[in-house]
């Protein structure tokens, strides 16, 4: 049997249309793979991210709650004066505590506690099952000497105190009875400042959690662990506050690349687990850790999210199916079309061969006969369907990208401009200057006395002074100022045209002024003073350089000579 040139020529299309598209489609699919799992890490950041705001959404929601309560008169007047009499004010205080704790179904228990009678219980509402209960009289209890209570007394008007997160083992506490708890509390105060007692609410956190895990996709797994790396939340209950019974399970062991959250070494980590546990099913995780800066029993916290990285790749199966109907198609499409018009097949098929082989998530695929009305038009449509989906992959990472080129232009601790920033803006404001024969100013300040806040108080208390220093700065300068953070305890100030010396010294004046506004940190009260040099352009330089260079040298010797103080550089 003699085969004619039709079907020889269809043959050979409809395998090199295989073949082509066989790799072409290979290609894709390993690329879309890739794309699938670094999205699905991309994801499971963000929804990490929207979980960690959502619980320090509960958590401002409970401490506006304690606010409220600890200034309400009710409660000043229980813990004033002794308990006879004083019947409808109790009544009242815990009827508002039963309609708080009907709004909040997280609220295990609500209580005012008195700071005399060795921290007796004046008014308590507990969760019992669907019902609140009301305890009083005998029932009542002493707790002084819970850090809840005594460490709560120490605190200023208007704080809040958050305790660790333990088993509750406290006699007597209904639902809340050997459950995952955190107290939170706030001091409740006179005229005078002095605390009378507390308000404490029990936060039922498994709960709290569980209602979180249950807007999230089913197969995503919710992890919480304090700072030493406890697991406080995990799909295996078994795994859970191992510390209560005498045993470590610890989120560094199951996952080892979260050590470096536990070390503070790193505030995120996106990884794959595939070993140990997760030996039979890898997952892909996001995990981030929190400090709590009131006033806490419990440092940091780390939230995770998890989701087996089967559930990411089947996503590819449908990508897969549609390469394969793809090279199929093309094929079929190609052997049958030979047969009439060997050039009416050929060249549809290099177009589309010349397109795909150009295809990056960068480029899309462009020039596809997708308005033709057969085989070929729908292999095209096929083609274009792909590349939708593997773009709308790419254009997630590119967001990421935006997000981090952001980062690398601003200091993660202030949220300020940071020193390459800074740069540009100042050459910038510099050739407007130059054009427009214009003055322009450069402060340098330096924290005086930043080293003492940090050896006192630690580092958190630096780290809070320099974000203190950050607020008053940009609050007491023109929004078309620039402030800046250059690095340690050092800021710079960017003054631009219109500017006189009269408004440059006022502009100091005012940010020294600033600083004699009382700052607490953890209930004590820091001085903070600052050291200015100024440098004016022209007179001082006319290089970015040479401007901040003038700024620094005259900030050194303000600070020799005085400090708390500022001064300008000698004309040059």
């Amino acid at each position: 049997m003699r085969w004619g040139l039709a079907t020889r020529l269809g043959g050979v299309l409809a395998l090199v249309s295989l073949l082509m598209a066989g790799m072409t489609g290979l290609y894709a699919y390993q690329v879309a793979r890739e794309l699938l799992v670094q999205a699905a890490k991309d994801e499971l950041m963000t929804a990490t991210q929207v979980v960690a705001r959502r619980v320090s959404d509960i958590r401002q929601d409970a401490s506006r709650d304690l606010q409220l309560l600890a200034h309400y008169p009710a409660s000043l007047a229980l813990l004033q004066g002794p308990p006879a009499g004083q019947a409808a004010q109790a009544e009242q205080l815990a009827t508002l505590f039963e309609l708080l704790m009907s709004a909040n179904p997280a609220y295990f228990q609500m209580r005012l506690i008195s700071a005399s009678s060795y921290g007796l219980e004046r008014v308590r509402v507990d969760r019992d099952g669907d019902t609140l209960l009301r305890v009083q009289g005998d029932d009542l209890q002493e707790k002084r000497h819970y850090p809840y209570v005594s460490d709560t007394l120490k605190l200023p008007a208007g704080s809040t105190y958050l305790s660790r997160i333990v088993i509750n083992r406290e006699r007597g506490a209904h639902a809340g009875l050997g459950q995952p708890t955190v107290q939170m509390a706030s001091p409740v105060t006179n005229a005078q400042g002095r605390a009378l007692g507390v308000i404490v609410v029990n936060l039922d956190l498994k709960g709290a959690f569980t209602r979180l895990a249950a807007d999230l996709p089913a197969e995503f797994q919710l992890f919480l662990a304090n700072q030493q790396g406890d697991f406080l939340i995990h799909p295996d209950s078994s795994k859970t506050f191992g510390f209560d019974a005498g045993r470590r399970v610890l989120m560094q062991d199951e996952f080892p690349a979260t050590r470096a959250l536990v070390d503070d070494q790193v505030s995120q980590v996106v990884l794959e687990a595939n070993t140990g546990t997760h030996a039979s099913m890898p997952m892909v995780a996001a995990f981030l850790s929190r400090k709590v800066k009131i006033a806490n029993g419990e440092g940091k916290i780390i939230l995770g999210l998890a989701q087996p990285r089967s559930s990411v790749l089947n996503r590819s199966h449908a990508l897969g199916m549609t390469i394969l109907q793809i090279a199929g198609g093309l094929a079929l499409t190609g052997f049958a079309l030979a047969l009439l018009l060997a050039r009416w097949v050929t060249r549809p098929l290099n177009i589309m061969s010349t397109a795909v082989a150009r295809f990056t998530p960068e480029q899309p695929i462009a020039g596809l006969p997708v308005h033709r009305q057969d085989e070929l038009g729908q292999l095209a449509r096929s083609f274009d369907h792909m590349q939708l989906q593997i773009r709308q992959q790419f254009t997630e990472l590119q967001a990421n990208r935006v997000e981090l080129e952001h980062l690398a232009r601003h200091d993660v601790l202030t949220g300020l401009p940071n020193r390459r920033l800074f740069m540009e803006r100042l050459e910038n404001a510099l050739q407007r200057a130059k054009r427009t024969q214009s003055a322009l100013a450069v402060m340098f300040i330096d924290m005086d006395h930043f080293k003492k806040i940090n050896d006192n108080w630690g580092h958190d208390a630096g780290d809070a002074a320099l974000q203190w220093v950050a607020q008053q700065l940009q609050a007491n300068t023109r929004k078309t100022d620039t402030v800046a953070r250059l690095g340690g305890d050092e800021f710079v100030v960017l003054l631009e045209s219109p500017v006189q010396r009269e408004q440059i010294d006022s502009v100091a004046q005012k940010l020294l002024d600033a600083m004699r506004e009382p700052w607490f940190y953890d209930g004590h009260l820091c001085s903070i003073g600052l050291s200015m040099g100024i440098s004016v352009y022209p007179e001082n330089g006319d290089t970015a350089d040479a401007l901040l260079s003038s700024a620094d040298s005259a900030m050194y010797s303000i600070k020799s000579a005085s400090r708390n103080n500022f001064g300008f550089a000698p004309e040059g």
